[in-house]
């Protein structure tokens, strides 16, 4: 028998890489068709249609010279991830995606809304003595989806997501602390009829040319003192 999740405190099963393949491939179909097919009649008031997919990432403190053991490392995950929990929903699915990420699944989120997740959590490093002293931070990304008003990414390429989460967290921040950035539709993404999967690939390529077309929009986070 599996004991090794017995040390994750959280009120939802924790989940890895593979749930996540089982998971995430049903969660953007089921958004796909909520988007298509609600909001058929102008007086329809529809619920939140997007999903949130947060990927957030443990990372070296700038010139730090501090590097701890892998024991001591693990440990340090374990308390973070306990804390991620705190700042989610009971139906919110989190879980390790690798050595040091995490990936969160946050559903019927308004997107305007969505920069109140990444604020939790900046907070909730900030505060951490213990990545701290370790001489860690965190970095998010975030990715709001759908990305467009025609959403057809096949279910299967969600890593797609993941990457694309991957990369605008890696954007360059004001200061080596816990930073945020995330990306949301465009108001300018109704005009053309790019391909969402195309789309999606440009955006990892060259995120700055899509932002200023309005294809996509970029959020950077500030970290509140009370979230």
């Amino acid at each position: 028998m599996d004991t090794s999740r017995k040390e994750y405190p959280e009120a939802f099963p924790e989940a890895d890489a593979s749930f996540f393949h089982i998971l995430l491939p049903y969660e953007i179909r089921l958004t796909q068709r909520r988007a298509m097919g609600w909001g058929s009649t102008p007086d329809e008031e529809l619920p939140p249609l997007f999903i949130g997919l947060y990927l957030i990432r443990i990372v070296p403190l700038e010139n730090t010279q501090i590097v701890p053991d892998e024991d001591t490392l693990e440990s340090i995950h374990r308390g973070f991830f306990a804390s991620l929990r705190g700042a989610l929903r009971d139906s919110d699915i989190l879980g390790r995606f690798g050595p040091n990420e995490f990936l969160a699944l946050v559903r019927d989120l308004d997107p305007e809304q969505s920069y109140i997740v990444a604020q939790r959590v900046l907070s909730i490093t900030s505060r951490s003595d213990v990545l701290r002293n370790a001489g860690l931070t965190a970095r998010v990304g975030y990715i709001i989806y759908p990305l467009t008003t025609q959403p057809n990414l096949p279910g299967e390429q969600w890593l797609d997501l993941v990457d694309l989460a991957r990369a605008v967290g890696r954007r360059p921040a004001p200061s080596s602390g816990a930073t945020g950035f995330g990306i949301l539709r465009g108001a300018e993404i109704t005009q053309t009829d790019l391909p969402e999967t195309d789309l999606i690939n440009l955006a990892t390529q060259d995120l700055e040319t899509l932002a200023s077309a309005g294809l996509i929009r970029l959020q950077r986070i500030h970290l509140l003192a009370e979230v």
